[in-house]
C-alpha cells in the first residue's frame, strides 16, 4: 500500500506533467511510471482522474495516455 507522502509527490509529479500538455495546448500527455514509483499509487491516482468526465484514459505499454477537453465555462 502506498504511504501517504508517496501518493502526494506522485500526484504533484503528473499534475505539472498535465499542466505542462495544458499549456503547450496538445491537451494530452503520456504518464510513464519511473523506476522505484510505487505502481499502487499510480493505479489510485489514475483512477481519480478518470472519474472526470472531460478526460480519456488509455493504457499503454509504458503507462497511460491521458487526454481531455477543457471543461466549458
Amino acid at each position: 500500500m502506498a504511504q501517504a507522502s508517496d501518493h502526494d509527490e506522485l500526484a504533484q509529479r503528473i499534475q505539472i506533467e498535465i499542466q505542462a500538455a495544458n499549456r503547450r495546448q496538445s491537451r494530452q500527455v503520456h504518464l510513464r511510471p519511473q523506476e522505484g514509483d510505487d505502481l499502487d499509487a499510480w493505479e489510485q491516482i489514475i483512477g481519480e482522474i478518470d472519474e472526470n468526465e472531460n478526460v480519456d484514459i488509455t493504457r499503454t505499454p509504458e503507462g497511460w495516455l491521458v487526454s481531455w477537453v477543457p471543461a466549458e465555462v
